[in-house]
């Protein structure tokens, strides 16, 4: 079944300021989430599952004169999930966005045929993968409701696509989580979606250059979608799947 791909119009600048929490900033795609919105003026909360990493971020943040916090947590736990929530809850009067972008390594770092994968990294890779997306997706949701506001969630898929631009080299646990990951978002959004909360999904694809000899191209980069996503003002909806551009992003040194 095709879904047609509802359409963005980003802002030049957000309407206001949100409080966005980032997960998954030890990959650089999360780093590059989190840059971008600090530098569009949101109050970014980087999140790692250690906290050097999202120190780390939110130090490199800081000093580009972006507003930054740290939380770290363990998303595969439901326990973790609900403390660093709680925190952001007391401490910070919670979250108005969430862009979720964490992933973890799977069987796909050694393997790259399905033939090849031991039954056991598979389990633990699908499980860990739709654990912290359920426990974390269910958990922004009611701390969203609680501020009043507009509340979006956003979740991120195609990480790994920006690494292997040949379909030659395709790696079926990064492409068949990804297809979870979405399906899950498109769920979520129809049914806890509302006039107070939106989820969507971005799935990201490569920048067509002459060297990649990709042709496809997504009509708009990811730095114009991400605060389109986010901003209350905008009439998005919920339960969409977008598809943007970006460059692979750098590492954060």
């Amino acid at each position: 079944m095709s879904i047609a791909e509802p359409s963005l119009h980003p802002m030049a600048l957000p309407t206001t300021s949100l409080r966005v929490l980032v997960t998954g900033v030890e990959q650089n795609e999360g780093a590059h989430v989190a840059r971008t919105l600090a530098a569009a003026g949101h109050h970014v909360f980087t999140h790692s599952f250690t906290l050097d990493a999202a120190e780390h971020l939110a130090g490199r943040i800081t000093d580009d004169d972006g507003i930054a916090h740290t939380v770290a947590a363990d998303l595969t736990l439901e326990s973790d999930v609900d403390n660093m929530f709680t925190h952001l809850e007391r401490r910070y009067g919670g979250i108005d966005a969430l862009v979720h972008t964490a992933w973890l390594p799977g069987p796909e770092t050694a393997c790259h045929s399905l033939s090849s994968i031991r039954s056991a990294d598979w389990g633990r890779f699908t499980y860990d993968h739709m654990a912290l997306l359920f426990h974390t997706t269910r958990r922004a949701a009611v701390s969203l409701h609680r501020t009043g506001g507009i509340g979006s969630i956003v979740t991120v898929t195609g990480l790994d696509t920006l690494r292997r631009i040949a379909d030659t080299d395709r790696v079926p646990a990064r492409d068949s989580i990804d297809g979870a990951i979405e399906s899950f978002a498109l769920a979520a959004g129809r049914e806890l979606g509302s006039e107070l909360l939106r989820i969507n999904n971005i799935r990201l694809v490569p920048t067509p250059t002459p060297e990649t000899g990709v042709t496809a191209a997504a009509p708009i980069r990811l730095e114009a979608a991400l605060p389109e996503l986010i901003d209350p003002a905008s009439d998005i909806g919920s339960g969409g799947i977008f598809t943007a551009y970006t460059p692979f992003p750098a590492a954060v040194r």
